[in-house]
């Protein structure tokens, strides 16, 4: 037992002969933060709040994410009559952790598995959030062999802790063979876990990039907004397959062919426009899939896994391709946190 952690007063609680912690967890992303409350058994409450890694890159000033998290668990004190010296400890994971964040510490190397990302735990306290520390998740590099190209090495922050809590709560006897997983949120990012550990990744900027062609393009006024859309699968096939066969920036300028000249409507053009930017994921799919993959786990913001599984069932038959829903997505970073703090302990 890490002998600083009692010096902060956590108290070890029995249920059953299983140790039952009560954590603040931070998932601090790119665009969003998001502090959950959970027992040791469930996320029993959650706050959350528009601030992230971008904000803090375009302003250069770190409080935008200081002033978030402190709202968000204030917010969950009041709201659970809680007192902080009730809670163990603050966990935190996500991109909080990187230069862009509120405390960078070093990524661990891949092949990372528990233990390995456990022993990276980092402990600071930042008195304008909470007067106590917080202990930071640290991230996962990839490929990073010293004759490696850089088209090879990539990073994580964040999705490390989901994919434990998938493992530790959704399918607890998987993870001793290849299984890949499609992460969708700011960045889509598939990752290969091999025998309980992560191996390697690939990241687009595919969320993100969404957006800003939605808000700040001439394509603007030919999409649809997404909380009013229904995909229609046709033209979602159309989009992948012109990305695909004349290039992506060329797949989006017909975006605006089939909504002006065509006549196609929004709701096609938009359906286009999604197509297209699944070519992304399948370049990412076709990198990492091996012939030892059985499974892909597809997590996080529901609208692409939705569209994007269909086609996957297609092209890659022998595949299992599970879908996680957004609402059991949403509980995975926590259990994740949960599970690598605990292993930390003991460490």
């Amino acid at each position: 037992m890490r002998m600083n952690i009692l010096q902060y007063n956590i108290s070890l609680r029995k249920f059953g002969g299983d140790t039952i912690l009560k954590l603040f967890v931070i998932d601090s992303g790119t665009t969003s933060s998001r502090v959950r409350l959970y027992d040791g058994e469930s996320v029993v409450g959650s706050a959350v709040r528009q601030a992230g890694a971008k904000d803090v890159a375009i302003r250069g000033d770190k409080s935008v994410v200081t002033d978030a998290l402190r709202d968000c668990i204030a917010e969950l004190l009041e709201a659970h009559s809680c007192a902080l010296d009730e809670i163990d400890a603050i966990v935190a994971s996500g991109m909080i952790t990187s230069g862009v964040g509120l405390l960078e510490i070093p990524h661990r190397e891949a092949p990372a598995g528990l233990d390995d990302i456990a022993s990276g735990l980092v402990a600071r306290t930042f008195p304008d959030i909470a007067d106590r520390p917080i202990y930071f998740i640290p991230g996962v590099k990839t490929g990073f062999g010293a004759d490696s190209d850089i088209a090879e090495k990539d990073m994580m922050r964040g999705e490390e802790a989901e994919i434990f809590g998938y493992l530790e709560g959704v399918e607890p006897d998987l993870g001793w063979g290849d299984l890949l997983f499609m992460h969708y949120g700011s960045h889509h990012k598939c990752i290969l876990l091999r025998q309980g550990r992560i191996e390697g990744c690939r990241t687009s900027i595919t969320g993100e990039l969404m957006m800003t062609i939605m808000q700040q393009t001439i394509l603007k006024s030919s999409l649809q907004s997404l909380s009013e859309f229904e995909p229609d699968e046709a033209w979602v096939r159309k989009g992948l397959e012109t990305a695909e066969r004349a290039g992506f920036g060329r797949a989006l300028f017909s975006v605006r062919v089939a909504e002006t000249m065509e006549a196609a409507g929004k709701g096609r053009a938009t359906s286009f426009y999604l197509g297209a930017l699944l070519s992304l994921d399948f370049a990412l799919l076709r990198e990492m899939i091996t012939p030892r993959t059985p499974r892909l786990v597809l997590y996080g913001k529901s609208l692409y896994p939705s569209i994007f599984g269909p086609l996957v069932r297609e092209r890659y038959p022998e595949l299992d391709v599970v879908v996680v829903s957004e609402e059991e997505s949403d509980r995975l970073s926590a259990r994740g946190a949960m599970r690598i703090f605990e292993r930390y302990q003991v460490q």
